[in-house]
């Protein structure tokens, strides 16, 4: 594979992690029991996080941990626990997509690797800008973007000295890269609190 380009694998439990680790990714993002945005996989444990991280840089691939929700207020104390045990093992960076959370860490752990999750749905220069005024490194654009929007954005961020990512596989929410509030509205599920029900999935029919 090319060196311009690293291939990111999910990382939903350990059984995919190693799959991934073994397939060759370059990178693998997974999640905790809270604050990702996949709250239905089985996700891993921090004591389980220890090993992957070990077993991964051993075959130079480097692990991402999503902290992809929008968060509460009241969950801020946990969180920042959660950031203080994350930092002492070996993780390479984490995935973000609430801005409070993207300040705190510029403010408190500027030296961590911080990349937008395309939950942020970035999808324009001025976010990119603002963006990288919070200390991130890597932008994951919005998944409902063209060819050529993907390169202009792509350029304009390396002026930044920043990373783009984008999906080449994947879901494709029907709302501007998951934030939708369908699932909320029809089953209480909150697609950006990590409990999509997945409603675009399901079967509709068109009336006059």
């Amino acid at each position: 594979m090319s060196s311009r380009f690293e291939l990111l694998a999910p990382g939903g439990d350990l059984e995919a992690i190693h799959a991934a680790i073994a397939a060759g990714s370059d990178a693998i993002y997974l999640g905790l029991d809270r604050f990702n945005a996949r709250n239905r996989a089985k996700n891993i444990s921090l004591a389980e996080l220890k090993a992957v991280c070990h077993l991964a840089h051993q075959q130079q691939c480097k692990i991402f941990v999503t902290l992809n929700v929008m968060l509460l207020e009241s969950e801020l104390p946990a969180l920042l626990r959660l950031l203080n045990r994350l930092f002492k093992l070996d993780v390479d960076g984490l995935i973000a997509q609430d801005l409070g959370l993207l300040y705190l860490l510029h403010q408190h752990f500027p030296s961590v690797e911080v990349h937008a999750s395309t939950q942020l749905n970035t999808h324009n220069e001025g976010q990119i800008d603002a963006l990288k005024s919070l200390g991130v490194n890597r932008v994951n654009l919005a998944r409902e973007l063209n060819l050529e929007e993907i390169t202009a954005l792509t350029g304009h961020a390396a002026t930044h000295q920043m990373k783009i990512e984008v999906f080449v596989h994947g879901s494709m929410c029907f709302a501007y890269s998951g934030r939708c509030l369908i699932s909320t509205l029809q089953s209480g599920r909150v697609p950006n609190r990590g409990s999509c029900a997945n409603d675009c999935r399901f079967e509709y029919e068109m009336y006059a």
